[in-house]
């Protein structure tokens, strides 16, 4: 169960741990497979201008914000948002949608064991870039949530 002393790293690690267990590749309508190469927390500081650093899952922390519940609990809104860049706009595609059925199908345990509740998919997005002579497709989820905790006094 989730601490409120430590709500945002321990919300990271359960998303974290979650998505780089079950969204690990995809494949493509080639029937080629596309692997992901690193899971972080951030994009890398380091311009990756090789495509075979691709594709790398970024799981950004939650953000959170604290409203009252009932004298004795506060409820916290939350959002997490995962990104995922890829050299091939399919693959980006594809992953996406892995990345949203394995929130999806974790929603009961999130709830029953973690305590965080009413997971949704609030949006997702689309951008691309061009890096050297690389086009990278850049694909987000943004996952809104609840969870509850007792005021401390």
């Amino acid at each position: 169960m989730v601490t409120k002393a430590s709500a945002i790293s321990e919300i990271f690690e359960i998303i974290y741990d979650r998505i780089s267990s079950t969204v690990t590749s995809v494949t493509l309508s080639d029937s080629s497979v596309s692997k992901i190469q690193t899971y972080t927390s951030a994009f890398p500081d380091k311009d990756i201008d090789n495509s075979s650093k691709y594709p790398i899952c970024v799981i950004n922390s939650p953000e959170l914000s604290w409203e009252e519940f009932t004298l004795t609990k506060k409820n916290v809104n939350g959002t997490f948002i995962i990104d995922i860049y890829t050299t091939k706009a399919e693959s980006a595609d594809r992953f996406l949608e892995a990345i949203i059925n394995a929130i999806e199908t974790f929603r009961d345990t999130l709830s029953h064991t973690h305590s965080i509740s009413f997971v949704n998919l609030e949006s997702t997005d689309y951008d691309n870039v061009i890096r050297g002579e690389m086009k990278i497709h850049h694909r987000s989820a943004n996952f809104a949530f609840k969870y509850k905790f007792n005021k401390t006094i």
